[in-house]
């Protein structure tokens, strides 16, 4: 049997990493098309099941990935979807968090002032403004309600599996 296989890459600023994954893809022969996050609910329809990177998977279970992974798990979860996560086991942590808010890495705020068609940003005068502050955040944390399974090089588990292979050896610390 031939199977059909497409993919759509989802993105947000300021990074816009989709679209080498986009290139990635379509250097392999899979069909890929691109859009921004803000659309992703626009093709959710269409779409059989979201498949997601990791930067950690925690010991609660929650995954640690770029900003826009846990809206995106939201979004997957509302139209009934599932959610893959694709980690390596090195990646598993022995940390536990449930926000996104009080550990976190900031990226540079002026990154979030390029625009596509190298017009001023709206908010490029942030600095003047007392009262203005831009968050640039680097890591989004999604619960593991929101994730299906788990994709690592040794098994497909659950995210409640995260403190199970951290007991058993498996990630070398």
């Amino acid at each position: 049997a031939v199977v059909s296989t497409q993919s759509t890459g989802v993105d947000s600023r300021p990074d816009l990493s989709g679209v080498s994954s986009c290139e990635r893809l379509t250097a392999a022969g899979i069909p890929c098309s691109y859009v921004y996050i803000n659309s992703s609910t626009y093709i959710m329809k269409k779409v059989t099941k979201v498949m997601l990177a990791a930067d950690a998977l925690l010991a609660n279970g929650y995954v640690l990935g770029p900003v826009g992974t846990a809206m995106m798990g939201l979004i997957a979860n509302t139209y009934n979807k599932p959610v893959i996560v694709c980690c390596e086991t090195y990646k598993f942590c022995e940390r536990v968090q449930t926000d996104s808010i009080l550990y976190n890495e900031l990226a540079d705020p002026d990154s979030m002032l390029k625009t596509l068609n190298a017009e001023e940003s709206p908010v490029a005068g942030w600095r003047e403004s007392p009262n203005t502050r831009l968050v640039n955040l680097v890591y989004d944390t999604t619960p593991p309600a929101l994730v299906s399974i788990v994709i690592t090089e040794i098994a497909e588990l659950p995210c409640s599996s995260a403190p199970v292979v951290l007991r058993r050896g498996a990630v070398k610390m």
